[in-house]
This record gives C-alpha cells, structure tokens and sequence, in this order.
C-alpha cells in the first residue's frame, strides 16, 4: 500500500485495448444483396452514454434507472433557465452552436462557431512530455467516472479513497495512514471525499448511501447520516457543505448542526458527478449525467422545487469536471466525457464561451494553473494522460505520461506547484507540472495531531 516506486519503473498493467466507436466507412463501389437473415445490425455508439453505461454495470447498484429523454431535435428552455451550448448530433463534434435566448421575441437564435480555431498559432510549440515525480501503489483503485476520491487540504494531506476505506498521505513526510473506523462491509466503495477549506475537518461518503463528517485535528467522527449516494461535494464557506447525489438533487449540510438536514434541492433526473462553489460562494456549478452543466444562484436554492434563474450548458455526454477561475468572477472551465470531450472556458457575464477546445479524450479533471494562462486535465479512455493547454493559442502545450488506465481523479497542492493523480491502473502519481526553481511541498507543512499505524 502506498510503496514508492521509482518513477522510471514501467507499470505492470497494460493499456486497455481502445474499442472503435464508429463502425467503418463501407467500401466505396456496389456491395452483393444478402439474404435477410444474414443482415448485420451496427449499433451507432454516438448516441451511447458509455460513463453511465460502464457505472451501472460495475457499480452493482440498486438504484432506480434513469429515465432518457426521448431523441428531439429542439431544445427545451425549461425552469426559467438559459441554453447557452449544446453539442452537434455527431460524434467528437468540431463545432459548437451557441444559443441566446431573446426574450422579446421567445425563440432561439442560433449561430455556430469553429471550435478552437481561433488564435491559433502558426507554428505549433512542441510538445512536452513529462513523468511523475512520485508513483505511489493504490490497490483497488475504481474505475469509476462518476466518483471523485482525491482531495488536497491546506495542511498538505492528500485525502484518499480506496475500495472501503479512507487514507490520509502527508505530503510534506510521505505518510500514510488508514483513518480508523472508515472500514466498511466488503463493497461499500468509498464513492466522494472531501476537504474543509481549513482542512479541519472533511466529509467522505459510501456507495450504500452513507455520508459521514470527520474532524481530522482529533480523528473523530462528528456525525454521519444516510441517504441517496453522494458522487461528489463542494463546501459553500467554512460552515455548509452541498452534496450531489445520484437521484439527481442536491444536499446543503450545515456542520454547525450536524444532526440537522437541509431539504434536498432537486437539479436532474441522474447522477451529480461535478459540483463547485465559485469562490465568493454566490454561483454553483453542477455537472450531471443527463448531458447538462446547470450554474444555479445561491439566492435561487431557497426553494426545494428547482425553480429559479439557471444557467445551462448541454452537451453530448456527462460532465464531471468544473473549476471556477480563482480571480475573475464568472469564468468557469468544464471538460465533458466520451461522447464529446470538449475543454471549454465560459464568460457567463457574456452568456458565451472564451476557449472551446477538442481534447480526444474523456476528460475526468480540470485544474487552473497557478497564473490562470492555462488549464491542466485528466483523462480516460483511449489517453489516460494528463495534458496542460495554453488558453492564449488553444494549444496542447505538455503532456504527462505514466498512468496506463482511466484517471478517476486529481487534487492541487495548496500551493500549486504539484498535482496528485489517482487511475483504475491502481496508481497515484506526484506531478511537479508548476514548481519552479526546485521548490517542492515540503514547504508547507501538515498538521496532523494524532499518530496511527503506518501503511507499509
């Protein structure tokens, strides 16, 4: 558990063979009649959701299905909210189509735009290509797109979640320990954590629907309640913590009366695998698996019916990765999954988007980098890398290679130089991608205040 490597040591798990998606082009002439029983039916795999696909048949869940919308070439308007994006029909669509709502006429505008084709440099830079600066052994890592098990708190203890139970790794010492009482029944998977923003305290929640709150100065739980599973979790303040869960509404939990539930807000029909706070707490972006970003106002989620002013992205598969921009009110970075795997930088102000780029890859994770030039993600299928793009030319400017499956989840260091990555290869990995001069995180102390049994 949790053995340093060196990181020129070549993994013993080998890359998934990549699945063709689209059924080959038929060869161009005439082709022999056949007889009808031996027709073959191609299945067209664009419109298959393959992260809620490869959930369901993993996960082992009872959970209702979701319902799918039935296909429309419209799209509803909905809730009082705004359409801003949808994706085109095709698959890895190139363009994106931007819709305005104008309501003095009620009807949608729309106009499409070349996606990435903008400010693009003559010259492309050449790529650069990193490797870890740690590897770690994370055995039984999930493979799961939904689930978001790593998180970087300020007293520099990366939070993790593996198979059951919950780990903390110090990273100014290289520790790790298990957190007691976190183990759980054989396959209750460890299915969200998350940190306090001043690292006091944390939440992590289970398959089975169990969400508990720790208090990492003590090591002791405060509270724990029951309810449908959370994927994923953002803290509004120091205070309240909202939840995403898979019957498509959203928990606000006050840690001040931890005993005491807040009415669940209700988003979608699926699953809330993305969720983040801007930073002054007023906007919340979530991400669903019904193809949709919603950004809902603060003022807005009084109301338990879903009613009130939202912004809307939709796209052509789930999204789990956001990240607010750290300074500029209002931008916000998404990164959609298989079916559409677009990079894109919405100006909500604007109601448009500034950068929207084609990754060719599900993209798992989005991270700002330290002077909000460029973004860092994580990917699944077919590029299990993590690649950094300059915003200014739309460009892949570094590329991070080691992981051989899907990375599931990565975390920033509170100063902003490294980058943790956990993949289903059962892997995590140290990335120095921002540290310069030869500064590492052991600049930063942690502050843990308990001793436990080392992991070996």
């Amino acid at each position: 558990m949790f053995g340093l490597e060196t990181p020129t040591k070549s993994s013993s798990f080998s890359s998934p063979a990549a699945q063709q998606l689209t059924p080959g082009a038929l060869s161009r002439g005439k082709r022999r009649r056949q007889d009808k029983g031996q027709d073959r039916y191609i299945p067209s795999r664009s419109t298959t959701d393959l992260e809620y696909g490869h959930h369901m048949l993993t996960s082992n869940m009872c959970e209702t299905p979701r319902k799918r919308p039935p296909p429309s070439e419209t799209l509803s308007n909905g809730g009082g909210g705004r359409c801003l994006f949808s994706g085109s029909k095709r698959h890895r669509p190139s363009a994106p189509t931007l819709l305005s709502f104008n309501p003095s006429k009620r009807k949608l505008d729309f106009s499409e735009i070349e996606c990435g084709n903008a400010k693009v440099p003559k010259v492309a830079p050449k790529l650069k290509e990193e490797a870890a600066h740690k590897i770690l052994d994370g055995p039984g890592a999930a493979k799961n797109f939904y689930y978001n098990l790593v998180d970087w708190g300020a007293n520099n203890i990366v939070l993790l979640g593996l198979k059951e139970s919950v780990y903390y790794w110090d990273a100014s010492s290289s520790q790790a320990f298990v957190l007691p009482q976190s183990l759980a029944d054989e396959g209750n998977l460890v299915t969200c954590v998350k940190w306090k923003p001043d690292a006091t305290k944390h939440i992590f929640s289970t398959r089975h629907g169990t969400t508990k709150l720790w208090d990492s100065t003590v090591c002791k739980m405060i509270s724990s309640h029951v309810s449908p599973t959370v994927y994923s979790a953002s803290w509004r303040d120091e205070n309240i913590v909202t939840l995403g869960r898979g019957d498509g509404t959203l928990l606000h939990w006050d840690t001040r009366t931890p005993h005491t539930l807040h009415t669940p807000y209700s988003v979608t029909s699926g699953i809330i695998c993305g969720l983040q706070w801007d930073p002054q707490g007023d906007n919340l972006a979530v991400g669903c698996n019904d193809n949709k970003v919603q950004v809902i106002k603060r003022s807005c989620m009084s109301s338990s019916s879903g009613e009130g002013e939202t912004l809307t992205m939709i796209y052509q598969s789930a999204v789990k990765a956001l990240a607010w921009h750290p300074t500029q009110r209002g931008i916000l970075a998404t990164g959609s999954g298989q079916n559409d795997q677009r990079l894109v930088v919405w100006d909500l102000a604007a109601g448009s988007y500034k950068n929207c780029i084609d990754t060719k890859s599900q993209v798992t994770g989005v991270l700002w980098s330290p002077d909000h030039s460029s973004l860092l993600t994580s990917h699944g299928h077919f590029d299990p890398n993590l690649r950094v793009w300059d915003l200014k030319d739309n460009v892949n400017t570094s590329k991070l290679t080691g992981h051989s499956n899907m990375i599931v989840s990565i975390a920033m260091s509170p100063i902003n130089q490294s980058v943790m990555s956990l993949s289903a290869d059962e892997s995590l990995r140290l990335w120095n991608v921002f540290a310069k001069n030869g500064q590492s995180n052991r600049s930063k102390q942690s502050s843990l205040m308990f001793s436990l049994d080392k992991i070996r």
